[in-house]
């Protein structure tokens, strides 16, 4: 009796039914492709951008730009304002990436920075989680990556890239906004000094033996 009754509602609903299915498969599919979008969006990593100034912002370079090669333990003397510190600092950083692991006098783990291009991660619990590990490859950038595609960056963003070079071997390079100087880097054989006078800080990378 009951199979009876089914079979008679179907049969004298049978359109409208076929109407809520088709309905009902159609909102089914479009979910799926918002989810799946939704997911490959949220999949990708974001890279957050570089302000140079208060106001001027870049992107970092891809690790192609690089010119040569870095594969060495250094040690690093920073002073943010009247704040110092030395840390021992091993660097790789060729086409493909750019790799930094920070150890103190005892070989503590301080901190490690990975960046491939796609995204770029600082791992530390002694630094604070404000300092952002794209403003750290931005610093290695300016000393280490092409110079060209550094002030062609540069440029986009309306700031002045420039590159003194002296006849010891010195290189000088400097990041300016307008007649400002924002910050210079000073590479000399087995040692590059970085100076940020807008943000106040500075750091010397020297080679060890």
């Amino acid at each position: 009796m009951i199979l009876f009754m089914i079979s008679s509602f179907y049969k004298k609903n049978s359109v409208f039914i076929k109407k809520i299915l088709l309905l009902t498969t159609s909102v089914a599919a479009m979910c799926t492709v918002l989810f799946s979008c939704a997911s490959a969006k949220t999949a990708e990593p974001a890279l957050n951008p570089v302000y140079v100034t208060n106001t001027k912002k870049i992107n970092l370079l891809p690790p192609k730009y690089m010119s040569g090669q870095i594969d060495s333990m250094q040690l690093l003397n920073g002073k943010f304002g009247k704040e110092s510190f030395s840390l021992l600092a091993y660097i790789h950083a060729d086409q493909n990436e750019i790799f930094l692991s920070l150890l103190n006098d005892f070989g503590t783990d301080m901190g490690n920075l990975v960046y491939d291009g796609v995204s770029a991660e600082f791992d530390s619990a002694v630094f604070p989680a404000a300092l952002k590990a794209e403003y750290i490859v931005a610093d290695i950038q300016y000393a280490f990556y092409d110079t060209q595609k550094i002030a062609e960056n540069l440029g986009a963003s309306k700031l002045g890239f420039a590159v003194i070079s002296g006849g010891d071997g010195t290189e000088i390079r400097r990041i300016t906004n307008g007649t400002k100087l924002i910050a210079e880097i000073e590479k000399k054989t087995g040692s590059v000094r970085i100076t940020n006078f807008l943000r106040g800080y500075e750091y010397n990378l020297l080679e060890g033996e």
